[in-house]
């Protein structure tokens, strides 16, 4: 009776570690060689994903483990994974444009992109459904004729919301959206099952009605999606408002925006987003143009910023405030730069940050 307890024990650890999605711990270039070597149309399925990134850890927790997503990726791709802010991460995101978490690159063995998907899938099949619509396995037209010729069965407009975010068809997708909240009570709004479309910032930007009623009703969804997935999106959503902001890229941002978003961040009550209030106090410095208050808060978030992040948002701040420094805060804002230097592995980042301190010089 034990040896048979034992042999069942075994037989499971044996199917569970084996049914799984085989990700291998190899660079994007040997992942690449090893598709081109194993022939019959092999791909590269990439999970792009960050530390913080709750979705990303859902997928990773619940989602890519089961039988049937392993069977089916494991057999069409060589599965790799990378933090998307470590290692050779950021050239990967910068290669394919990857600008939201998770993402999932579907690639060819020559390194060309076959498609993307991004966001959380609640389940094994319906993430199987979405890669075979983004190969191209399954196609939207006969779906799209159904639509036009008035099929409003709620399953069916389901899957097609599903197949056009799959395929990319976002314009589509938000006019099939907003005719589906339209026909939506209060309480249906908030339903696990239409998550997706309030997740995907390709078919709900910021600024959308979707948008606008998640923030006016974030208790709802959170009993009605998850606390977990509902916080994990909207800190997606403030941190990439605020770090745009940061780095100019929206050039009418002004106080308000920032006094907006401060707003709105305090109504969620996030736990552990304390960096959030940081970016916070940053913008409202820059645009006050105070120096002091910009200094204070640069030097507790940029010492210990991760590289990927501080790429892209350490210069900003420096540049904007020109002129306004003290010499004090110069000299430090040069110590600062020629400290970080040596201890970042891109190449590109870490010249940037040495030449730079000659420029601090003259502000």
């Amino acid at each position: 009776m034990k040896k048979f307890v034992l042999l069942f024990i075994y037989m499971f650890l044996i199917v569970h570690v084996f049914a799984q999605t085989n990700f291998q711990e190899l660079s994007l270039e040997k992942a690449l060689e090893k598709a081109k070597g194993e022939g019959k149309g092999k791909m590269v399925f990439i999970d792009s994903y960050t530390s913080w990134c709750g979705p990303c850890k859902i997928m990773a927790k619940e989602v890519l483990p089961l039988k049937e997503v392993g069977d089916f990726l494991n057999e069409r791709f060589v599965c790799v994974k990378y933090d998307m802010e470590k290692g050779e991460g950021p050239e990967i995101a910068k290669k394919y444009r990857v600008n939201a978490y998770p993402t999932f690159l579907l690639v060819n063995a020559d390194g060309s992109l076959i498609n993307s998907i991004v966001g959380m899938t609640p389940s094994g099949q319906e993430f199987i459904y979405k890669v075979k619509l983004a190969l191209g396995e399954i196609s939207t037209v006969k779906m799209d004729s159904l639509y036009a010729t008035g099929n409003r069965m709620s399953r069916f407009v389901l899957s097609y919301l599903k197949a056009l975010e799959a395929t990319k068809q976002y314009d589509k997708a938000k006019s099939v959206t907003a005719e589906l909240m339209k026909n939506l009570g209060d309480s249906q709004k908030s339903y696990a099952t239409y998550w997706f479309l309030y997740e995907n910032p390709n078919i709900s930007p910021v600024g959308s009605e979707n948008i606008d009623y998640l923030l006016s009703h974030v208790d709802n969804f959170r009993k009605g999606v998850g606390v977990e997935p509902v916080n994990a999106k909207l800190a997606s959503m403030f941190e990439t408002q605020l770090e745009d902001m940061i780095r100019g890229r929206n050039k009418t941002t002004d106080m308000a925006d920032v006094e907006a978003i401060k707003k709105n961040l305090e109504a969620c009550n996030l736990p552990g987003k304390d960096y959030l209030y940081d970016y916070v106090d940053l913008l409202k410095g820059m645009f006050s143009s105070n120096a002091d208050a910009t200094f204070a808060v640069f030097m507790k978030i940029f010492p210990t910023m991760e590289e990927g992040k501080l790429n892209y948002l350490y210069f900003r701040p420096i540049t904007f405030l020109k002129g306004k420094w003290s010499e004090q805060q110069k000299k430090e804002l040069i110590d600062l730069s020629l400290k970080l230097s040596p201890k970042v592995k891109n190449v590109v980042l870490r010249d940037g940050l040495k030449y730079f301190t000659e420029e601090i010089k003259k502000y």
